[in-house]
């Protein structure tokens, strides 16, 4: 997923991108997340994706059953899953989230809720999932994919991105 290797997880990623079976999805411990108060998550909504050995990366929720022929979110085109990554909807017992991924590969996932944040709903949150890693070239990934996913929202919605050099010498009107 992350652009700094050269073999990072494909389109399926069947290795450590949360495809494999994790004992923490029924139980969470009381301090790891929102069991009660989850903001709920819906296809096109942005979200902080985790998958196991990678730091938490910008993504956003495809619906599983968008017409084949593609679909357009406010004139944006949204990329249609491949029907190898819509087969492995099959190979989960609990619900499950589509994923599209902003990092150059554009790489599909299947994660259930708890390992999914809203992104561009608290700048706190975004702030510590953008510094969360140890290593330069992933929080350089990670800050990438971030302003991949905010530009994607603001063509979404015609709104200036707020990124450096966007709308830094343009005065209020």
């Amino acid at each position: 997923m992350i652009d700094t290797e050269d073999e990072t997880a494909s389109e399926t990623d069947s290795e450590g991108c949360g495809t494999g079976s994790d004992s923490s999805v029924e139980g969470e411990s009381p301090g790891s997340g929102h069991a009660g108060d989850q903001i709920p998550l819906e296809p096109l909504d942005l979200v902080w994706a985790k998958c196991r050995g990678y730091p938490w990366y910008p993504a956003l929720i495809i619906n599983p059953k968008m017409p084949k022929t593609g679909y357009f979110h406010n004139g944006v085109p949204i990329p249609v899953p491949p029907d190898d990554v819509l087969a492995l909807a099959n190979n989960y017992p609990s619900p499950m989230y589509l994923v599209l991924f902003f990092d150059n590969k554009r790489t599909w996932q299947w994660l259930p809720r708890f390992k999914l944040e809203p992104l561009g709903v608290d700048s706190a949150l975004d702030k510590a999932k953008l510094v969360e890693s140890r290593k330069p070239s992933e929080r350089k990934a990670v800050k990438k994919a971030y302003e991949k996913a905010i530009l994607h929202r603001c063509r979404v919605t015609g709104e200036h991105t707020g990124l450096s050099g966007d709308s830094d010498n343009e005065e209020p009107s």
